[in-house]
């Protein structure tokens, strides 16, 4: 059993008893396990006498017996009290145990008291609306574009179409590669969907990648021949199209499933962008230190999940920025339940419960929530028109331009890629 016989400020002097029985019991169980592994002349393993074991080892018995005491004591206090302790070491003499007696000791706890919230009511968030209509559309589309097929054109190529290549690489030193190019998706550098955009069959071009050559090295030319054009062909919106899709029965179906998965997904991400906003705000209002044994703890969990042997520096100091963040947040919710007198009641913590899960944690879980609640419904929400898709002329103006481009050179004298390929094959 234990008492909080003192309280002065965010200390705690607590009295711990423990009965003879238990201690007794305690004792038996380190001299068992001594005795077990303990490898004596004259004695089979586990048979050495009580005297013989007290004798040699009866300071580490009662060391061992009284700190299993304080752990378990402090465990059991800590999770009904509900405390939480700053980075000091608890105080207190404690004497060691006799066989037989009870057992008491006093020990004194520095709580830690995360300061009072502040600006918890009215913040300010805005969400976007949902335009549902135009979500389903772009989804069914993207459907459309992940069943796309392409189909030979005898015309110049477009945006969007698909143009073969053979590449002949610098020098002729390797040999021919094919690559496809959908013109629009800059899937080999800056600038080369505009060298082969209005090309067609046999057409040939020379590129290099124009660039910084401050070490003096001459950026290589290369070559390329355009081999074939095809055009995207998506497929009808149609009822074959929705059983391909999603396995659903017509088009009317499918609107509707995606429809849906369009709603659960926005609820998700707005339910989401609400908690960041006021997390955010809390813990800009109210700025502390937590104690550095709960960032340390939860810092090493993350690395270990991980499952890496040596995390880099790199990887420990984002665990240790990811634990502060979500210490701070857990504590600031904690502080505001505390403030708002919000109780979780027994009932609640055993609905709640699974089995791998402490009352304390289930408390802490179900009271910070109701308390994000709390904090969400005195907010200012408000909705914001959703910006339009695509890219204005001032999102290009901001963008980062590439350190690089491909550019055309002029042809010269050289072998074409056929002739290449020849010479190679001779």
């Amino acid at each position: 059993m234990f008492d909080i016989i003192k309280s002065e400020d965010n200390r705690r002097t607590v009295l711990f008893t423990e009965s003879a029985e238990r201690i007794s019991g305690l004792f038996r169980k380190v001299r068992r396990q001594i005795s077990k592994d303990l490898e004596m002349p004259g004695f089979r393993p586990g048979k050495v006498p009580k005297s013989i074991i007290d004798k040699q080892y009866g300071n580490m018995i009662k060391a061992e017996v009284a700190d299993s005491v304080r752990q378990d004591f402090t465990s059991r206090l800590l999770e009904k009290e509900d405390w939480i302790l700053d980075d000091n070491d608890p105080e207190g003499k404690i004497e060691l145990p006799v066989d037989g007696d009870a057992y008491s000791f006093e020990m004194t706890f520095s709580l830690f008291e995360t300061p009072e919230p502040a600006g918890t009511d009215g913040i300010k968030i805005e969400i976007p609306t949902l335009d549902l209509e135009d979500a389903v559309e772009k989804a069914i589309e993207s459907f459309r574009e992940n069943m796309i097929s392409f189909e030979t054109v005898d015309r110049p190529s477009e945006n969007g179409d698909l143009v073969l290549l053979e590449a002949c690489p610098a020098e002729n030193t390797e040999e021919t590669q094919k690559l496809n190019v959908r013109i629009g998706e800059s899937q080999i550098g800056t600038g080369f969907d505009d060298l082969v955009k209005g090309s067609v069959p046999d057409f040939e071009f020379s590129a290099k990648m124009d660039k910084d050559t401050s070490d003096g090295n001459k950026p290589p030319v290369h070559r390329f021949r355009v081999t074939e054009v095809k055009r995207p062909v998506l497929p009808d919106l149609d009822d074959e199209f929705a059983e391909k899709a999603a396995g659903v029965k017509n088009l009317e179906e499918l609107r509707k499933k995606v429809e849906e998965s369009v709603r659960a997904r926005y609820d998700q991400e707005i339910a989401y962008l609400k908690e960041r906003a006021v997390i955010d705000s809390i813990l800009e209002s109210n700025p502390f230190d937590p104690p550095g044994y709960m960032v340390e703890n939860l810092s090493q969990d993350y690395v270990s999940r991980l499952g890496e042997e040596t995390p880099g520096q790199e990887t420990l100091t984002a665990a240790k920025e990811l634990a502060l963040n979500k210490v701070r947040e857990y504590l600031i919710l904690r502080a505001v339940a505390e403030k708002e007198k919000i109780e979780i009641t027994d009932e609640l913590i055993e609905n709640a419960k699974s089995l791998e899960e402490s009352e304390s944690t289930v408390r802490d879980r179900l009271r910070n929530r109701k308390a994000m609640e709390l904090i969400l419904d005195r907010a200012d929400i408000t909705v914001k028109e959703p910006q339009k898709s695509g890219e204005t002329e001032s999102d290009k103006k901001d963008r980062p331009d590439s350190p690089w481009r491909w550019i055309r050179v002029e042809d010269e004298k050289r072998e074409t890629c056929d002739e290449t390929a020849g010479k190679e094959e001779s």
